[in-house]
């Protein structure tokens, strides 16, 4: 078994600007139409590479068709109740079946989702299919992220660079879970609250072995342990980063301009990026240093 625990820093997002947006996105959707399978904008203007291809618009049922290799599917629509998708993408080498959930839109209390991966094609008979396929899920209790993000935080503990330890059970308000043949991986996620009003997330990842390849898969983990260290770190650092470059922006937004800037993003397609993924150096640097000077 692997245990790693790294705390980044991100700037924190208010509840009410949170639970505004969310009902601004859901009035958004709400207010858009359907015709000849075509979707339109309140104000006339067509939302592009989206046709509805099934049933009636915004309703269980309703089916729509994205950029050709995508297939969306509502099983629920209540604003007082949930909002529930299925999302179906492959191309052609890689198949996903994902579910998404967001229960109370007008006060989010739950959001979730469900899925699995399935890679080589789709005949899925051979003995060693079960190794092609893993399965997920992801749970957030929002009302315990809150108030947890409420709270002073105690910092990342001792060690650096993902310190690895043992861990008893725990109440993360975030949890997601990885299970493939052959092991399972489990993320955990808390939130405190720094001085500055900044969000120290601590964030706990477990990699273990399976039933009778229990063996075999400690090995290997044994012999990763150091790049899996890396890369939980790496991602960690990264996300962080992009995330304190976009989410200020964003939060410092009224519900109007919030609103204009969706239906913008809406409307755009987007570019041909032939750069490759932009580099946030600096940022990642700087979150890696926060960590490191609290501990």
């Amino acid at each position: 078994m692997v245990h790693l625990i790294y705390t980044v820093t991100v700037e924190s997002v208010p509840r009410r600007w949170f639970e505004q947006a969310v009902v601004t996105l859901y009035d958004l959707v709400a207010e858009t139409r359907a015709e000849d399978g075509r979707l339109f904008l309140a104000d006339g203007r067509e939302v592009p590479d989206i046709r509805l291809v099934r049933g009636s618009h915004l309703r269980a049922g309703a089916e729509y068709e994205v950029d050709d290799d995508a297939r969306v599917r509502v099983a629920e629509w209540d604003r007082r109740s949930a909002v529930r998708v299925t999302q179906h993408v492959t191309d052609g080498t890689v198949t996903a079946e994902i579910e998404g959930e967001l229960r109370d839109v007008e006060r989010p209390r739950e959001a979730g989702l469900r899925g699995s991966v399935r890679s080589g094609g789709t005949s899925g008979t051979t003995r060693w299919a079960s190794l092609t396929r893993a399965t997920g899920t992801s749970h957030i209790r929002l009302d315990d992220w809150w108030d947890a993000a409420s709270e002073q935080s105690p910092g990342p503990g001792s060690g650096k660079d993902g310190a690895v330890r043992r861990q008893g059970p725990s109440s993360a308000p975030l949890e997601a879970r990885l299970d493939h043949r052959l092991g399972r991986a489990v993320v955990r996620a808390t939130p405190g609250r720094l001085p500055d009003g900044r969000w120290a997330i601590r964030v706990s990842l477990t990699v273990r072995g399976r039933s009778l390849l229990r063996p075999l898969t400690a090995v290997a983990l044994r012999v990763a342990a150091r790049a899996l260290r890396r890369g939980f770190t790496g991602t960690l650092d990264t996300t962080a980063a992009r995330w304190n470059d976009v989410v200020p922006g964003l939060v410092s937004r009224d519900m109007p301009q919030l609103r204009e800037r969706i239906l913008t993003a809406a409307l755009e397609k987007p570019p041909e990026d032939e750069s490759g993924p932009r580099e946030v150096p600096y940022q990642a640097s700087r979150a890696r240093r926060d960590f490191e000077d609290r501990s």
